[in-house]
């Protein structure tokens, strides 16, 4: 097997957490594929925190991994999933606090949005 079709296991001690990109949160990036923007990474956000009304320009999936969140008027327990795209929106917040594991179609910090062939 070739080094460019290897499994990627990312442990949990070797995660790089950074600031997020919103006040009380947290990211650490898993995995990115260059060529296309796709992205995996958790988002820890603190008790009592919140991210901003946000749409998704592609797909957004979700995982909540601990916690509880409110999400417009739908709360996600541990466990629940989501799915959001194109001009589906929402704002997020945590009481208890919380941990996202989430695969987005494309990074939105590092590329230009650019519509895909037929």
């Amino acid at each position: 097997m070739s080094e460019n079709h290897k499994h990627l296991i990312v442990r949990q001690n070797e995660m790089k957490w950074e600031y997020g990109m919103y006040e009380n949160t947290e990211m650490a990036y898993l995995w990115e594929e260059p060529e296309t923007g796709r992205v995996a990474f958790l988002v820890k956000c603190a008790p009592g925190s919140s991210i901003p009304f946000h749409d998704h320009p592609r797909r957004e999936v979700a995982f909540l991994v601990e916690g509880e969140v409110r999400l417009n008027d739908d709360i996600m327990m541990a466990g629940d999933f989501l799915t959001a795209i194109d001009c589906e929106a929402h704002d997020v917040y945590t009481e208890t606090g919380c941990t996202f594991f989430i695969f987005i179609d494309y990074n939105i910090n590092k590329h230009q949005l650019v519509p895909l062939p037929n």
